[in-house]
């Protein structure tokens, strides 16, 4: 299950707006330190501008990724993400908690949310 998560994870970060409102139950709650809190539509037209400015993540990657089972049909993702903009020089770091419900046969995201992460480096 990890492994099939981490790959939707990973597709939901490559800003396919048709992905991600596939993907989002359409009453997702996305929560981000830029935006505050917002549902899947506001998140879809954010994609869909970004795209527009030609902005996507150039280069994302996943650290220690784990799932815990919340009960039969839901499950937390927890993962620390490091992605650049492609308009960006250095990348940025996130803790990424994200609650997939299955649905029909399918994982879907009730809701996701980002905190940015602090290097405790001394």
């Amino acid at each position: 299950m990890l492994d099939e998560l981490i790959e939707t994870e990973k597709s939901l970060w490559a800003n396919d707006p048709e992905f991600y409102e596939a993907t989002y139950l359409p009453d997702a709650v996305l929560i981000f330190a830029e935006t505050g809190r917002i549902g899947r539509d506001v998140a879809v037209a954010a994609i869909l501008e970004e795209n527009r400015r030609g902005r996507h993540w150039a280069d994302v990657r996943f650290e220690g990724a784990s799932t815990m089972p919340i009960a039969s049909d839901v499950v937390l993702l927890n993962y620390t993400a490091h992605a650049r903009w492609n308009h960006e020089t250095a990348p940025s770091s996130a803790l990424c908690a994200t609650v997939y419900v299955k649905r029909a046969g399918s994982w879907r995201v009730a809701s996701h949310q980002q905190t940015i992460a602090v290097s405790h480096d001394p």
